[in-house]
């Protein structure tokens, strides 16, 4: 058991936490996903006493629980962290349904909206000058991130390959997604939670869509309209 924190393998794994191509899965579940999507494993930090599956290939390293603490990324962890190297996907163009991120800051809004194109079938995600992939975020998404087709990507790189796609970005004073009809694959662009959609991206857009709002309430969260549009859309096809 390694008990020290100036130990050279610990030194070396917390140069890591500050490395943006590695992810530090502090959940078996998360571990799991990502290991069944192919992702390789190169570490598991187990915290002493801890009796879970540990069976997911990589480096073990039994560890204090003054240790432990250096990696766990969760309040209540249970005891064990995964590392993996996730690195960028070439970026290729949607075969169906896809997402669009313009400037979606709030790590917990990403992963959720991950997690909500997951369900919706919306298998390509693009983040465009957003909340970086980290560990908040493949937290958020519960780990659907590694079954979907997400690209980091600039504005500018986005634009150059789909100038000609069919889409649409959420905007309060769009058309009322409940009334419209989709008979092909679409688009739909989420934009900063403050500033909404960008006007580089706005215009190779089609049009906007909205969800009307009761009570005079103006807009919903981020994360919360852009899973109901997705949901619709896919029921509506």
């Amino acid at each position: 058991m390694i008990t020290s924190i100036q130990n050279e393998k610990i030194k070396y794994l917390k140069k890591l936490l500050k490395d943006k191509d590695y992810l530090f899965l502090d959940n078996p579940k998360l571990i799991d996903e990502a290991v069944n999507s192919g992702k390789s494993l190169e570490y598991l930090i187990v915290k002493e006493n801890y009796s879970g599956k540990t069976d997911y290939g990589g480096e073990i390293l039994l560890v204090s629980d003054n240790v432990f603490k250096l990696f766990a990324q969760t309040i209540n962890s249970q005891g064990v962290v995964g590392i993996i190297k996730f690195c960028k996907k070439k970026l290729e163009l949607p075969f169906g349904n896809f997402l669009v991120l313009d400037e979606v800051q709030d790590p917990g809004n990403v992963g959720t909206l991950i997690r909500s194109s997951l369900g919706a079938n919306f298998n390509d995600v693009y983040l465009l000058n957003c909340a970086r992939i980290s560990d908040k975020v493949v937290r958020s998404s519960m780990g659907a991130i590694f079954k979907l087709n997400v690209y980091e990507c600039s504005k500018d790189e986005f634009i150059s390959i789909c100038t000609n796609k069919n889409m649409f970005y959420a905007d309060m004073n769009g058309e009322n997604i409940f009334n419209k009809q989709f008979s092909e694959n679409v688009g739909i662009v989420i934009g900063n939670e403050g500033n909404g959609v960008s006007k580089e991206i706005k215009k190779i857009c089609k049009s906007s869509i909205s969800i009307p709002m009761a009570n005079g309430l103006e807009s919903l969260n981020a994360s919360v309209a852009g899973s109901i549009i997705m949901y619709q859309i896919n029921l509506r096809r």
